[in-house]
């Protein structure tokens, strides 16, 4: 017989970082500008990944 799963054995549903969304979001912009624009653009998207990888270890 197969187990019945109760709302008890879903995980919680976590809250957002909204840190991570905005250096995830910024980094994208970057990206972006370092298409069209410049190459140096690359710099600063490579910074907001560093953050947001800090961000998310620190849990």
């Amino acid at each position: 017989m197969k187990k019945k799963k109760n709302k008890k054995d879903y995980p919680k549903k976590s809250k957002i970082n909204w840190k991570v969304v905005i250096y995830s979001f910024s980094g994208l912009i970057f990206l972006g500008l370092m298409f069209f624009i410049d190459w140096l653009f690359i710099i600063p998207a490579v910074i907001m990944m560093w953050l947001n990888q800090k961000e998310i270890m620190k849990k």
